[in-house]
């Protein structure tokens, strides 16, 4: 097992971080978190990195027991934050030469590839990089030590979208060679291309497991509608899903339907339409869809 929590909880004061969260992810495994903003995400990674003490419970990485404020056991660990701040002054060499420096023998071809696959230029200066190139050095540096297991929290955000293809395609091929990704996103196809099993923390409680084949509202559609003529819903309308009012767009309706979008077209031919719109949804219009109105919290085989 690379990591296994029993029972994690962590609290500020009054205010809840993360509650009792029992995670399994087997070793070879890429598992994703996914939830909305706030729900505990990133609190869940740094208390398994050690960086946050919990409140109560316990966790172990590889079999052993987490050391709360770092030690030896992380030397098989890379990490990704979702904010990269970095020392400023250095460049991107500087920086890799620095973290190199406590992983040595670094294999240089390897930090080689990595630069030219993720586009990276190294020989600028850290303060002078955009958001995406700061996330590319992050991700190079995470990788760089042939890590074990990698944490990744958010990725993607910043990438642009060929970088973004060559990172799955780099994780890709670290989880064929036997490589453990935890990583968080808001981004379902990401879910789609890298899982093998998802997590969904929600209000800080592990809610749900499942592999992603059998993920609830997986073929989910957002579709957006405005009836000819100002009309409210009718029947016709209902078969597709519950259709709610937009606040602030008169005569707008949303509908989560958990159909292939070709299903939805035929059955809106049956409709007299002014407007509509099919798009997939983000991770937070699917789980608010599937939980919405609901209250478990109780947890799935983690």
């Amino acid at each position: 097992m690379t990591i296994e929590t029993m029972n994690l909880s962590k609290y500020y004061g009054p205010v809840r971080g993360i509650v009792d969260i029992n995670l399994r992810v087997e070793e070879g495994e890429v598992y994703g978190l996914i939830g909305p903003n706030g729900a505990g995400k990133t609190t869940l990674i740094r208390t398994l990195l050690g960086l946050i003490r919990p409140t109560r419970g316990g966790a172990t990485l590889f079999g052993q027991p987490i050391p709360w404020g770092g030690g030896e056991l992380y030397r098989g660990v890379g990490y990704l934050p979702t904010d990269v701040r970095l020392y400023p002054d250095m460049t991107g060499k500087e920086l890799l030469d620095y973290a190199a420096s406590f992983h040595q023998p670094i294999d240089p071809t390897w930090r080689k590839a990595l630069q030219e696959r993720l586009q990276f230029d190294p020989s600028r200066r850290i303060r002078s990089y955009s958001h995406g190139n700061r996330k590319k050095l992050g991700i190079i540096q995470a990788l760089l030590h042939r890590p074990r297991l990698l944490i990744l929290d958010e990725p993607t955000t910043g990438l642009d979208p060929l970088v973004r293809l060559e990172l799955f395609s780099v994780l890709q091929e670290q989880n064929r060679q036997g490589v453990t990704i935890l990583f968080s996103t808001h981004v379902l196809e990401e879910v789609d291309r890298l899982c093998q099993r998802v997590g969904f923390i929600r209000q800080g409680s592990l809610v749900r497991v499942s592999s992603v084949h059998e993920l609830p509202g997986r073929h989910m559609r957002i579709l957006t509608v405005k009836l000819a003529g100002g009309k409210p819903p009718d029947k016709s309308l209902a078969q597709l899903g519950h259709p709610r009012a937009i606040e602030g767009q008169p005569g707008y309706y949303r509908l989560a339907v958990d159909a292939p979008a070709n299903h939805i077209t035929a059955q809106l031919h049956q409709v007299d339409l002014e407007y509509f719109e099919i798009v997939n949804p983000s991770i937070e219009e699917l789980f608010l869809e599937i939980y919405r109105g609901k209250g478990e919290g109780v947890q799935g085989n983690a």
